[in-house]
């Protein structure tokens, strides 16, 4: 390598060529658009197909799986074929692969769970296919996470608490082929109210344990029933399902119900009531399932979902033998429970979440996202806020009239310099109008007034030219800009606390009495009273034209000259008055008379 006159070592001048241009590829990576970016990327993706449809292995591949399917596929032989090519080209959307392929025969193709449209939606109300679509989409989880067994297992939901009518999924339909229009209405007798949209019927046996339980228990509204291997393991053990884990602390108490097969008889149900008590929302069946209930279908799948995971726990820790295991005591175990029960609303905070509302949501979310089509009415959707003051990329905020600014100032500098945005601000701008001052006196009055009016000056051909220094040029001097919105605020702030009324009452029809107005009248002496005035006003306060002659005429409110009198005092003066009247009346008559004989003579 060679070598400087000061030591330091020059590199190869090949190598700081290539070096440069490295730096230059991915500069010019970084500045090129997003959507060449995008385009370049599909580009790709395009050519690794059409090799992937070239190549001689993938059309073997392809050949052999037609075959197969023409010689032992139960479908058709087009449709299963097309439904391997896509598997085998296409990446799966969905996250739930534990899923056998006998309980979706129908293989990547999915049955939307909010089927309730059109005409059929008219049948029920908001709450009930708000409530089939929840329901429904709880089948399709238990299906999903592959704890169905066939068409057995029930869950059924309480639509209201008047009439007693239930929910629960045909006898005969996969769990994964229930949809919320499918579910069939029953009574609490197990009497077919909606048959739904099947023609199949409902388990009446496996609806007595729930007819049951929803008898006895007003209080809960979903009720799950199933016997997964790790269940049925842990309700055939004496010790029954033990405090290891945080899933088996969360259930709480657990009530066992000692089996004895098929519940029919009614001395059947009366045990297992009992055995479920009257808070208990989980039963272990012994050498059968469990039976998890809820307030709500988000509660009974977290009771379900505890209770699975918990066996299954306990089933993987018993071979190392009950004795070595470690058992929290009673006190922590009720703390514990007690703490995994209440910590969700301290955790969220802004809203108030019951038991399993938030994990349910989720697995809603991955449903719809895989295209299930749920139906669920989401209380907190992810909406992204978008925070306007900060910069974004042009991917992420569509283009708008204001996102060509910086490009316009490139080509055209000398708009936006600062020397022309301070000339726009002293430019003259011209007023469109010309009045005049005009001394007018009123018409219809007695003593006309001269009036100060402004009139249109037509006489004008050109504007009045107006030079615009401030903003604030027209508004007065040594005052507060605020002035005006606080005086607004303050007139609200009065009219709400009820502090101004339409105007001054008169008290005469209230029978206000003397000492009030005088009190009132008197402005040495402090008062929340109006002064007490009747008054009339002239028309010029309604007529325009003699506005300038208005008049108010107001009489204090006098005093009451019989105030001071008894009842002997005012019917005496009231006799008097009679007299007078009865005085003046003969005197009158006297006196028409006395004219009437003078017109004879």
């Amino acid at each position: 390598m060679p070598i400087a006159t000061n030591g330091a070592h020059i590199g190869s001048p090949v190598k700081n060529q290539s070096y440069n241009q490295d730096v230059d590829d991915d500069r010019r990576e970084l500045d090129r658009p997003a959507d060449v970016v995008e385009d370049m990327r599909q580009m790709g993706q395009r050519q690794r197909v059409k090799t992937i449809l070239n190549s001689r292995e993938f059309r073997d591949e392809l050949e052999a799986i037609i075959t197969d399917a023409l010689k032992h596929g139960p479908h058709p032989a087009s449709l299963i074929a097309l439904q391997q090519i896509s598997e085998l080209l296409l990446p799966h959307t969905s996250r739930w692969t534990t899923v056998s392929s006998l309980s979706r025969a129908g293989g990547s193709v999915i049955v939307p769970i909010n089927d309730i449209r059109g005409v059929d939606s008219q049948g029920y109300s908001k709450s009930e296919r708000l409530l089939r679509c929840k329901l429904a989409s709880l089948y399709r989880l238990v299906d999903l996470f592959g704890w169905s067994q066939g068409i057995y297992n029930h869950i059924t939901a309480r639509v209201n608490q008047e009439q007693e009518h239930f929910l629960i999924n045909p006898f005969g339909l996969m769990y994964h082929e229930v949809t919320g229009s499918s579910l069939v209405k029953v009574d609490i007798a197990g009497n077919v109210i909606d048959s739904g949209s099947t023609t199949y019927g409902i388990n009446r046996a496996g609806f007595t344990l729930h007819s049951a339980i929803h008898k006895a228990r007003p209080d809960i509204k979903c009720i799950i029933h199933l016997h997964t291997p790790a269940v049925a393991a842990v309700s055939a053990m004496k010790c029954g399902l033990l405090p290891l884990s945080q899933d088996a602390l969360f259930c709480g108490k657990i009530s066992y119900h000692d089996y004895r097969g098929i519940l029919i008889e009614d001395d059947v149900k009366k045990l297992l009531v009992e055995d479920l008590g009257p808070i208990n929302k989980v039963m272990i069946l012994r050498n059968h399932g469990f039976v998890a209930c809820g307030e709500t279908i988000e509660e009974a799948w977290k009771y379900a979902y505890n209770v699975i995971n918990a066996c299954e726990v306990q089933v993987r820790a018993a071979p190392i033998g009950i004795d070595q295991l470690y058992l929290p005591s009673s006190e922590q175990q009720k703390r514990i429970s007690d703490v995994l029960q209440g910590n969700l609303n301290e955790a969220t905070g802004d809203k108030k979440w019951k038991i399993g509302e938030l994990e349910f949501e989720s697995l809603m979310r991955i449903l719809d996202n895989a295209g299930f089509r749920t139906g669920y009415v989401y209380r907190q959707p992810l909406i992204r806020t978008i925070d306007k003051t900060t910069t974004f990329k042009d991917v992420e905020v569509p283009p708008a009239a204001s996102s060509a600014t910086t490009f316009v100032e490139q080509l055209h500098p000398e708009a936006y310099s600062p020397t022309r945005q301070a000339q726009r601000t002293t430019e003259w701008r011209n007023s469109p109008n010309a009045y005049l001052r005009q001394e007018v006196e009123e018409t219809g009055t007695p003593n006309p007034k001269k009036v100060t009016k402004w009139v249109p000056d037509t006489g004008l051909k050109h504007s009045t030219p107006i030079k615009i220094d401030t903003k604030h040029q027209f508004a007065p001097s040594n005052v507060d800009p605020k002035e005006l919105k606080s005086h607004q605020k303050q007139i609200k702030e009065d009219r709400f606390n009820e502090k101004v009324s339409a105007g001054y009452q008169s008290k005469l029809l209230d029978n206000g009495a003397w000492d009030d107005a005088t009190q009132s009248k008197d402005p040495h002496q402090p008062s929340t009273e109006a002064v007490i005035v009747v008054g009339a006003a002239s028309k010029g306060i309604i007529k325009r034209d003699q506005q300038n002659n208005a008049v108010v005429y107001k009489t204090y409110y006098a005093q009451n000259p019989f105030a001071h009198m008894d009842d002997q005092e005012i019917e005496k003066y009231k006799r008097e008055v009679e007299q007078n009247q009865m005085r003046e009346q003969a005197f009158k008559k006297n006196a028409l008379l006395d004219e009437i004989r003078k017109g004879i003579h």
